[in-house]
Parts: C-alpha cells; structure tokens; sequence
C-alpha cells in the first residue's frame, strides 16, 4: 500500500506535466469516469512466498485484453521474474472498480510484483520513480503523446 501511490505519483505527474488530464483516485473511489485509459495499480502477495509473479487483470473485451498484451511486452523486457497468466484470479478478472469505469481504449490492474518474494522485493524497491516513469511512457504511447522516454536504467542494453 505504499509503494502503490509512488507508482501512481509519478506516472501523473510526468503525464501532466504533458499536459494529459489525469483522474487520480485511491482504491476506493466513489462515482463513475468515463475515460480513454484505466490502469489500476497494485502489488501482490503470496502464501508462501515466491509463488506469484506479476500480473494483469481486465474486464472481457478486445480493447482491454490488447492493452494488457501491449503492457506485457513493454514490461517484461525489464521485470526479470516472469508473469502469472492473465486474469488467474477472481479479483483480477472482476475487480470492483471495472464496473465504475468506461474506458474505450482500455481498461486494466496491473499487478507490479510480488512484494511477499524477498527477491522481487528487492528489485522494486529501488525502481519505484522509474516504474512511475515507465507506465507514464506506456500510456502516454497509447494516447498518442510523444515526450515520455524510458527511465534510462530500465532501457534494454
């Protein structure tokens, strides 16, 4: 729950320094939004530890399921611990939140790792501005705004 709103911090403010209008709202949020893009951020857990790896949920639809194939490619060329298959859970596949938003190019929660694994734990850690950064990146692509580089450690090579 810390670590969530680093994330989401940083990704607003990059985007809005761009001049994209954010809606940045916690977890549980009241009303309903009609938007271009919803990405809904978390970290996981696992009992035991070191079962779970990063993840990504969406509602049924062809715009939702393209957004987060387009995020998997972006961000497994860097999270070096794999991904869980999409939608592997109920709270990924209904997440309470779908059913408050329109999103027409798409609509997801992205799971950012699991914070139970000591190892993945220690690779966010470090890189929580830049995780921000890269999913600032990726949305601003999708909305068609240039200016949003890749944090540099994170580029491959």
């Amino acid at each position: 729950r810390q670590w969530t709103p680093i994330v989401a911090d940083e990704a607003t403010r990059i985007l809005r320094a761009l001049g994209v209008k954010v809606i940045r709202l916690p977890a549980d949020f009241a009303g309903t939004y009609d938007v271009k893009e919803a990405v809904f951020i978390h970290f996981d857990g696992a009992s035991p530890p070191c079962t779970s790896r990063a993840s990504i949920g969406y509602p049924p639809g062809a715009a939702n399921a393209a957004a987060a194939a387009r995020w998997r490619a972006l961000y497994s060329r860097y999270w070096p611990f794999g991904f869980m298959p999409d939608n592997f859970t109920d709270g990924l596949r209904e997440y309470y939140a779908y059913k408050q938003v329109r999103a027409n190019k798409g609509m997801m929660t992205i799971e950012l790792g699991e914070l139970t694994c000591p190892r993945q734990d220690a690779w966010l850690s470090p890189r929580l501005h830049s995780e921000g950064a890269m999913l600032a990146y990726f949305l601003a692509k999708r909305l068609g705004s240039a200016g949003v580089p890749l944090p540099h450690f994170l580029r491959p090579g």
